[in-house]
């Protein structure tokens, strides 16, 4: 019986357990190409993870390049692509991916119109990390809150007992340590909801400030003068992350799905 080794959500990669059953080495996860379908055809993952594809049956390929149906690029954040392997009976790894990029992932299998039968799939990429943009230790670039944010006042987590030497201070470092700061606290924040969106999305400031939002190839989608709340509909854009960019250059994401 053939093994699928694919985890969804955020599960830590050394919980895994790959055993001798695993096909694709160094893979994070496997999804198998058989007939004419990719299982599973939607993958969750995280930044950093490294995909496999297994045929385990038939004459495929994995094209994250050019859409197979349309004829039309994925648009993917990035491309790419695995060679065309035939299988007999044991299972061949078609080879792997490891994505480094957030976004959502298209691919299809373009042989024999195997696309045309459904032999399609995605795969979703994110960065956990800290997502509120008052924390000490805010990421612009994280697409999924792990709860780590840290704030001034909090102890911070070294795995011994708490003292006050662990206190963070006011310059959001640990006493003793140096400060990790990836936003100033005197930036301008900006919150973004509801992140995902399917229709109107919300973007309030903390000052007044200009706004760009670029899809996930960096192309300028919907940008405004200068405000401090800004509300646009988002329902006939493409599913994926956007960046939404102040005049003071710093960025920050939402999804729409």
């Amino acid at each position: 019986m053939k093994k699928l080794l694919f985890v969804f959500g955020f599960a830590a990669i050394s919980g895994l357990g790959f055993g001798q059953d695993q096909i694709c080495p160094g893979a994070t996860i496997e999804i198998s190409a058989e007939g004419m379908s990719f299982s599973p055809d939607a993958a969750i993952v995280n930044v950093g993870w490294t995909v496999g594809w297994v045929n385990y049956g038939g004459n495929h390929d994995v094209n994250g390049i050019t859409n197979s149906l349309t004829q039309l690029p994925f648009d993917n954040p990035e491309e790419f692509y695995l060679p065309t392997v035939e299988v007999d009976t044991v299972p061949v790894c078609l080879g792997t991916h490891t994505f480094t990029i957030p976004g959502v992932y298209y691919y299809d299998c373009t042989t024999y119109g195997h696309a045309q039968a459904g032999m399609v799939g995605s795969i979703t990429i994110h960065l956990p990390g800290c997502m509120n943009s008052l924390a000490c230790n805010y990421d612009d670039a994280a697409t999924e809150d792990n709860e780590s944010c840290l704030f001034i006042g909090d102890a911070c987590d070294d795995g011994d007992e708490t003292t006050q030497d662990d206190v963070i201070q006011e310059d959001c470092g640990c006493a003793g340590s140096p400060a990790s700061i990836v936003g100033e606290l005197d930036d301008i924040s900006v919150l973004i909801f509801p992140n995902p969106v399917a229709s109107n999305l919300t973007i309030t400031l903390s000052s007044t400030s200009t706004l760009q939002v670029f899809n996930s190839i960096g192309k300028l989608v919907e940008e405004t003068g200068p405000v401090s709340s800004w509300v646009f509909n988002v329902s006939d854009w493409k599913k994926g992350f956007y960046t939404v960019k102040t005049h003071e250059g710093k960025t920050h994401t939402f999804i729409v799905e």
